[in-house]
């Protein structure tokens, strides 16, 4: 009877241990289609910035050689991109599910969890990243841009936009309005201003740290991935 005993819990045990292994199989599994999202939207953040860095670099380049001239329809090319930032957004649904029902309690990969947490943790870095940029578009930049008559604007000036967001039919349909004023904005005189050149280095600097902190996200983030595949 005692034997029969020990078999039947014995059996239970590994019932209970097969359940859990099956639980945290099937989380791994979800974990590695939520950091594919991630790296989806990392590689966009990545696009995103590196181009921002490339209009920024060009701006700047006729800030400093007034001899150059880029005429109106390439200044508001060039000028355009840097009204949008970049939303952030990371997908933590798996993790954040498991966590708050005590799921963890059973898993054995404890070291993988630590990982994962001090992963989806340091997102908080992009995430500040690009509130800033957000926080000196709005207070920086725009009031510089503010008293430049927008009638420079065409359905090719949004052409250089990278945005989640279609923005297309928004710039051709601004550009469909005819303006009967005949005005030809002053657009040196913004180039002329200190107040843009200080705003652009520091956006290529708040660019470039937000750029960094992207590829180390990037390389954590296959770094996971490659411990999920090798548990398969």
């Amino acid at each position: 009877m005692v034997i029969g005993i020990l078999i039947a819990l014995q059996i239970n045990n590994w019932n209970e241990d097969r359940k859990a292994t099956l639980v945290e199989n099937n989380f791994l599994q979800n974990v590695l289609i939520d950091l594919e999202k991630d790296e989806e939207k990392l590689t966009y953040f990545k696009k995103f910035h590196t181009k921002r860095i490339e209009y920024l670099d060009t701006l700047l380049t006729y800030v400093r050689n007034p001899n150059k001239t880029m005429g109106i329809e390439k200044f508001g090319m060039y000028v355009e991109p840097l009204f949008y930032s970049a939303n952030p957004t990371q997908y933590a649904t798996t993790f954040e599910s498991a966590k708050s029902m005590g799921t963890f309690n059973n898993f054995k990969k404890k070291e993988f969890l630590k990982e994962l947490s001090q992963y989806y943790a340091d997102f908080t870095l992009i995430e500040n990243n690009l509130y800033t940029i957000t926080r000196f578009i709005e207070s920086v930049f725009e009031p510089i841009m503010f008293n430049l008559p927008e009638s420079y604007m065409t359905k090719e000036t949004g052409s250089l936009v990278i945005n989640e967001e279609d923005t297309k039919s928004f710039y051709e349909k601004i550009g469909s309005i005819q303006d009967f004023r005949n005005i030809t904005p002053d657009y040196q005189k913004i180039l002329r201003t200190p107040k843009l050149e200080n705003y652009l280095i520091g956006d290529m600097g708040r660019t470039y740290s937000t750029l960094g902190n992207i590829s180390t996200r990037l390389k954590k983030l296959k770094q996971l991935q490659e411990k999920i595949k090798q548990n398969d």
